[in-house]
């Protein structure tokens, strides 16, 4: 899912470093660049949503363990393989919650980087905002400010 996230990325950051040079060579549009990786990396919602996670995987290695143990504990084999079924179905289930709720928390949390940039943009007079990794030279780097604000 990354890979697919960071390809993604690439495909939109090209248009729009190739869209930035054509209005920029027309000098009708004031464009902003933005190096998004430095902003996700200051973050502190980004920071408490991996606390988050890795606390939720603690959790779970746990209650795997006592999981397993408790399987181990069986002595009947047939009992044993029920047990061990019902664990795999609950733990199954238990690993694709935690990966749904990070993902929807992750997409709040780029919706409101985002937003941000777009209003930090605006509030600068900035008609367009590039990721700064496809702009070779030109534009206001908008990178701290929207840092700040993101915070």
């Amino acid at each position: 899912m990354k890979k697919q996230v960071v390809v993604l990325i690439a495909i939109a950051a090209f248009v729009l470093g190739a869209v930035a040079c054509c209005l920029g060579c027309c000098g009708k549009s004031k464009i902003a660049v933005v190096d998004i990786a430095a902003i996700v990396g200051q973050s502190e919602q980004v920071q408490a949503l991996k606390t988050e996670q890795a606390a939720q995987a603690q959790a779970l290695a746990q209650w795997l363990q006592a999981a397993q143990a408790e399987v181990e504990k069986q002595t009947d084999a047939k009992k044993k393989e029920e047990l061990l079924q019902q664990y795999n179905a609950e733990f199954t289930q238990k690993r694709d919650a935690a990966a749904q709720q990070y993902a929807a928390r992750l997409q709040e949390v780029d919706n409101s980087i985002r937003q941000t940039i777009v209003e930090v943009a605006k509030d600068k007079g900035y008609k367009m905002v590039v990721v700064k990794e496809v702009v070779i030279d030109g534009g206001k780097d908008i990178t701290e400010e929207v840092a700040k604000v993101v915070k």
